[in-house]
């Protein structure tokens, strides 16, 4: 017999696996949504320092003028905070219905992450 298949494999743990010790429900959406919003939250910051563009969002623009940079990025990295919580709460009585909202803020997010990365190009050229 061979020793190694007596022994386990070693898991592949996700980053969020150090923070919260167990798995976290649908961990990989969560992941991706938490990944565009720190995306779209640095995109959103190299526009901004490049003078041409303005944050579109009347409530996050309101962080920015009132707060600064750091406002903006207290309101942004709170939003997610939030969002993912409760996206975690939801999945406790109805899975299925965390997938879809998940999957939607994953699907929007994209969307504001592309365009912004197509106004970096028009910028660039």
């Amino acid at each position: 017999m061979d020793s190694l298949s007596n022994q386990q494999k070693p898991k592949v743990r996700s980053p969020l696996h150090f923070v919260f010790r167990h798995p976290l429900a649908l961990e990989t959406e969560t992941s991706w949504f938490l990944l565009l919003g720190v995306l779209d939250l640095v995109l959103t910051t190299v526009l901004l320092n490049t003078g041409v563009a303005h944050e579109a969002n009347p409530l996050a623009r309101s962080f920015l003028f009132s707060a600064g940079l750091h406002g903006l990025i207290a309101y942004k990295f709170g939003l997610l905070t939030v969002a993912a919580v409760a996206v975690q709460i939801i999945t406790l009585r109805r899975p299925r219905t965390a997938k879809v909202v998940l999957h939607t803020g994953i699907g929007v997010q994209s969307l504001v992450v592309f365009y912004s990365v197509g106004l970096l190009a028009k910028i660039a050229l």
